[in-house]
């Protein structure tokens, strides 16, 4: 990856802006001098960057009748180049949907009529998204209309801190996506661990207490009440039919 280099005016520049994440570290320093506030200073601006742009974009997708799930969904089939169809695994895994109920989101820009279902030749169980002609020429139009949205969003840049600010993200994004999650595993391996145990001392318990068994259901015993010795180890008569 190529070296940055930032120059002292840009470092300087830093410092002199106040926005809404700038406050709140100052609040942090104030109330908690002990603790460098500054990495939540990056992720404090990604976030409501983030959220910001998401907003921004009903201003163009609105007036062409979509939500930014189903641009996504049309735009990701769109780039992926003839025949424009994909699996619903991959669809989310390429686009920019956060994870969540892919079917759900398939059946609302399907009955747009921007995307068809088709039988999937290698999983008789499974399907392909394709988009439609239909779909085609709107996803043609929405990402013109998009690219041209957020590059007037993005005009306070001048196009030297573009390329820095996207080489810069590249790099921390590269790092997140490659870095290992072992919180998420260590929350499997416990719920796993968790279940067997679970498991693990019923089957003791019922080991214990042996198979239930009934008394008086002998030969000659047709007409007497059974009376049986349930998990709990007490007696129940079962009532008459």
């Amino acid at each position: 990856m190529t070296a940055l280099r930032i120059d002292r005016a840009t470092a300087d520049m830093t410092t002199d802006l106040s926005d809404s994440v700038e406050r709140l570290l100052a609040e942090w320093r104030r109330e908690r001098p002990d603790i460098d506030p500054s990495p939540v200073g990056v992720q404090g601006r990604i976030m409501r960057l983030a959220a910001h742009l998401l907003r921004q974009t009903d201003s163009w997708l609105g007036p062409l009748g979509l939500s930014w799930e189903a641009f996504s969904v049309i735009v990701t089939l769109r780039r992926s180049g003839k025949p424009y169809e994909m699996r619903p695994t991959d669809l989310l895994a390429e686009s920019l949907l956060t994870s969540g109920a892919i079917t759900n989101r398939i059946d609302k820009v399907e009955a747009l009529g921007l995307i068809e279902r088709r039988p999937d030749p290698s999983d008789r169980r499974g399907a392909l998204i394709r988009l439609t002609p239909a779909g085609k020429r709107v996803a043609d139009r929405a990402i013109a209309d998009h690219f041209a949205g957020v590059d007037g969003v993005l005009t306070v840049l001048a196009p030297a801190e573009r390329r820095q600010l996207a080489t810069l993200l590249a790099k921390l994004l590269v790092a997140v996506e490659e870095a290992p999650k072992p919180a998420r595993r260590a929350e499997l391996r416990s719920g796993r661990l968790t279940a067997r145990a679970d498991e693990g001392a019923a089957v003791d318990q019922a080991a214990k207490r042996g198979p239930q068994r009934s008394r008086g259901a002998g030969r000659g015993d047709a007409g007497r009440r059974h009376v049986a010795v349930g998990p709990d180890g007490q007696e129940h008569v079962p009532a008459r039919r």
